[in-house]
């Protein structure tokens, strides 16, 4: 999980352009490639999470220094990249990266006063405040069921109140889904925060950490206080994709295996381990994993292996199958009339896929009912589907032949 995330964020805004000019103009000598290269096996050997992943990596940056594998790339970015790619496909650890970044070394070298730092927390909060802080999207779908688009983890120290009020929102509804498709991860204590939504007031050990370097443990737990309303005993569904990354998954890995939620969508992107950012020297830094994640369930974490959906299904199916999946779990009553009622909303907002996809399960659900399949015939036809569509008017017909708006289309789809 990225500890300095917001702090690198501006930081990578600052020194990008700098960055860029000095590897036109930087060449690489063999001398300063191969000292890269030793600093970088000194702190694996030294922090690495997996001692025997850092011995693995060691030894085959050994192999290619002998065979003068990097003797060719003089270009930084480029060197950068090439030595991430070779500890990765080692380490599988995604959170494992070199770069090239002088401007950046040096701006955290300069002496900053008081006053500047201010100006940086009030530029800082001003620019995630324009976001949001990743709080993207809050709503009440139909059936009382809460969503949420959270893009990031916002640290808490800018972020608490919009968290609060959002969970504020959410509490009184039967159900609610958090999209995390596009979250890249952030900060742990926001992570700590939401999860605690979701248990009672008693602390809940969330997870160890272990650090190979002191040999010492400590241990996360859910927060006692929370401003907001928990919502401790409510379904709850995560939307996972590729890109869900480090805390993101972190928040559903934890909840998962605390039975506290549905993980739907894609396998996630595997980065479970805390880094640390490391300056090799004047020029070149090394992101390390050197804490573990370990879940008090499962004793492991998702290194390497992503988070693994309870609903495995791709990227764009995951909202419309967690959605109805609490539909499933919520409605008491009338179900066939409020999944008609989805379906149409989602036509309305030209989402033809997620109202085909409620209409199949409410015509699964409700086979002799003719209405069912008359709405699903008609998101075929506006899909452009005629084949389904005139197979399912003729059931709406074959179970209601009075059903005139059936009849209709029947005849029109097979008249073309």
């Amino acid at each position: 999980m990225m500890k300095s995330y917001f702090k690198m964020i501006l930081l990578m805004l600052f020194v990008t352009i700098k960055n860029a000019a000095a590897q036109e103009k930087r060449v690489l000598q063999i001398k300063e490639k191969n000292a890269v290269i030793t600093s970088i096996k000194m702190h694996l050997a030294e922090s690495y999470i997996d001692l025997g992943l850092s011995k693995e990596m060691i030894t085959e940056l050994d192999k290619y220094l002998k065979s003068g594998k990097y003797n060719k790339t003089t270009n930084p970015s480029e060197f950068s990249k090439t030595v991430t790619a070779d500890l990765q496909c080692i380490s599988k650890d995604l959170h494992l990266n070199v770069r090239f970044e002088p401007e950046r070394i040096a701006q955290e070298k300069r002496a900053v006063s008081e006053e500047m730092k201010l100006e940086t927390e009030k530029k800082m909060a001003m620019q995630m405040a324009e976001i949001n802080y990743g709080f993207a999207e809050a709503k009440i779908l139909d059936g009382n069921i809460g969503y949420l688009n959270l893009r990031m983890f916002a640290d808490v120290k800018y972020a608490e109140q919009t968290a609060t009020a959002t969970m504020n929102f959410l509490s009184n509804t039967k159900a609610i889904i958090i999209d995390l498709r596009t979250n890249g991860g952030g900060v742990p204590n926001m992570m700590q925060l939401l999860v605690s939504y979701f248990f009672d007031e008693k602390p809940v050990l969330l997870s160890d950490f272990y650090e190979r370097k002191t040999d010492t443990k400590t241990q996360l737990y859910s927060v006692e206080n929370v401003a907001g309303k928990r919502s401790p005993n409510k379904p709850l569904y995560i939307l996972t994709s590729k890109q869900t990354f480090s805390a993101a998954e972190a928040f559903a890995y934890t909840l998962r295996h605390l039975d506290k939620a549905t993980v739907v969508g894609e396998v996630t992107k595997g980065g479970a381990n805390r880094t640390k950012r490391i300056s090799l020297n004047e020029e070149f830094t090394i992101s390390v994993p050197y804490i573990q994640a370990i879940h008090p369930i499962t004793k492991t974490n998702w290194e390497g292996k992503g988070v693994q959906p309870d609903i495995k299904t791709s990227e764009k199916a995951a909202f419309v199958n967690a959605y109805i999946d609490a539909i499933n779990k919520t409605a008491k009553s009338n179900k066939n009339v409020l999944f008609n009622k989805i379906g149409y909303a989602f036509l309305k907002e030209n989402s033809v896929y997620n109202a085909i996809e409620v209409f199949h399960e409410n015509v699964k659900q409700f086979p002799n009912n003719a209405n069912a399949w008359d709405s699903l015939g008609e998101a075929y036809f506006i899909n452009n589907d005629k084949e389904n569509a005139l197979k399912s008017y003729q059931k709406a017909v074959e179970l209601d032949p009075n059903l005139s708006s059936a009849k209709e289309m029947v005849q029109k789809l097979k008249s073309h």
